[in-house]
């Protein structure tokens, strides 16, 4: 756990990035049209609540957020006091890996939505990605249905691998490193350099096909949607200081998908 709680500061480091804000973007562009009034909603790996603040600005009035991090929830949570007083928001600490509830009374099936913003990416093989899909499936209602980030969906980590080990992506933040295929074929290890500064975190990144096999072994039977990166245009490639050529390379290769999984 004291490693999660010494990545605090390093994800506040994220939340500064310029590509941050693009990522916003996609994520709200996902998740509006699926919001409704009254809707309990299950945040997965909540951090220090980057997008805690969000699910409550977009709407959400009944957030549980979980991390297993005491550092990280207490971050989260003096993010948002004013909607913890009200009890529209409460953090809780907890493993997403193992199946649980994380109702205010311990039962299943408490939640409409369950969010998990790079929560999936830290499974090292398929076994721990379908308990975390249990563990969601657990806490979802029947018609619930769970909204991921996970790095780019695709099959072809090897030639994605090659491409981020060289110009122009490899001058690109976030910066993406992949050192070595996991042992059991599942995807690769993945650093993800956030600046110049040393900051990195090292996770996975499953083919598309282990992430759709492994929601489906973890109960989530309904329907399944990726939701691919949309970029922002002229302006955002100006921001990002990139030629028309690098940026173009940048649209080729997209740093995440959003997986849109129903329960039934």
């Amino acid at each position: 756990m004291a490693q999660y709680d010494s990545l605090a500061s390093s994800y506040d480091i994220l939340d500064r990035l310029p590509y941050r804000a693009m990522e916003v973007h996609n994520v709200r562009l996902a998740m509006e049209p699926l919001l409704r009034p009254n809707m309990a909603v299950l945040e997965l790996a909540c951090g220090t609540g980057f997008y805690s603040s969000r699910l409550l600005d977009w709407g959400v009035d009944s957030l549980t957020a979980m991390d297993i991090s005491p550092a990280m929830l207490a971050a989260a949570a003096a993010r948002v006091p004013a909607h913890v007083q009200a009890g529209r928001a409460r953090f809780v600490e907890g493993d997403g890996t193992k199946p649980q509830s994380f109702a205010p009374d311990g039962s299943p099936g408490c939640f409409d939505l369950a969010v998990g913003a790079w929560f999936l990416n830290y499974a090292h093989c398929k076994s721990e990605l379908v308990s975390m899909f249990q563990s969601i499936s657990l806490n979802l209602t029947s018609d619930g249905l769970f909204v991921g980030v996970v790095p780019h969906p695709t099959n072809h980590l090897g030639p994605r691998a090659a491409a981020h080990g060289k110009e122009p992506l490899n001058k690109m933040w976030p910066r993406n490193e992949y050192t070595e295929e996991l042992e059991s074929g599942d995807g690769w290890w993945l650093r993800v350099f956030l600046n110049d500064e040393g900051v990195d975190f090292r996770t996975c990144h499953m083919k598309r096909q282990v992430y759709e096999e492994a929601a489906r072994l973890g109960g989530m039977k309904g329907k399944l949607e990726w939701r691919h990166e949309m970029l922002l245009g002229d302006e955002w490639a100006r921001g990002y200081n990139l030629t028309r050529h690098e940026w173009e390379v940048r649209e080729a290769n997209p740093h995440l998908g959003i997986l849109v999984v129903w329960k039934a």
